[in-house]
């Protein structure tokens, strides 16, 4: 049987603050020449904040290429994930603002937030969740069996071995290793064995090809 591959960490569509755009044929492209079978897609945070419908137009693109996987942008609000609309996922990435900047530690207090956890939990989708450290392990503790895929083994949220040791033994959070160096990939997969690490390129900031050497 032959081994699947799947990229769990892809960007598709326009980005505002980047003034860029991931396409289709972009992503078709690195995956043919890589060997990926199945791409899971989810809009640039910039976009989804800017209009929300990006949503249904990554939805309607999935349903077309069949390689794709969409992911559900949780928006400002947080609804979430609409269930049996055809999402395998949802994003979280720096909620309440733009990219890069601090997390709003406001939004842990928010009833809404325990709401959008409990019909996660429901509906059993994982969340990719990209967060400051300590604004992880507050969201990670109020969670039951909610699966939590932590991005970049945490790197881009603080120190990926303060992830690693905090996490390590909570079965429902996963890591992917986009942009993540070959040491920590190492590291965690010798703490937690690799049933827990999912590969991701990140494109556009990686490529499937470098990310997979």
């Amino acid at each position: 049987m032959e081994t699947e591959i799947i990229d769990s960490h892809t960007h598709w569509g326009p980005s505002v603050t980047m003034g860029t755009e991931v396409t289709t044929e972009e992503l078709l492209l690195q995956a043919e020449q890589s060997g990926v079978s199945r791409i899971v897609i989810f809009p640039f945070p910039s976009m989804a904040l800017a209009d929300e419908e990006i949503n249904k137009r990554l939805l309607d693109e999935a349903d077309r290429i069949r390689k794709f996987i969409p992911y559900y942008y949780i928006p400002e609000t947080m609804k979430p994930i609409p269930d049996g609309k055809g999402f395998f996922g949802g994003k979280w990435h720096w909620m309440r603002g733009v990219q890069d900047c601090s997390s709003n530690y406001q939004a842990l207090k928010d009833p809404k937030l325990e709401e959008l956890i409990d019909a996660s939990e429901k509906i059993d989708l994982p969340i990719v969740f990209e967060e400051e450290f300590a604004f992880t392990e507050d969201f990670v503790r109020k969670t039951k069996n909610l699966k939590v895929i932590i991005p970049h083994m945490g790197g881009l949220g603080g120190n990926p071995m303060d992830f690693l040791d905090t996490f390590k033994g909570r079965e429902n959070v996963y890591f992917d290793t986009a942009l993540a160096s070959a040491d920590a990939v190492m590291k965690f997969t010798d703490k937690i064995g690799y049933e827990r690490i999912l590969f991701g390129s990140d494109i556009p900031f990686g490529t499937m090809k470098w990310e997979l050497e």
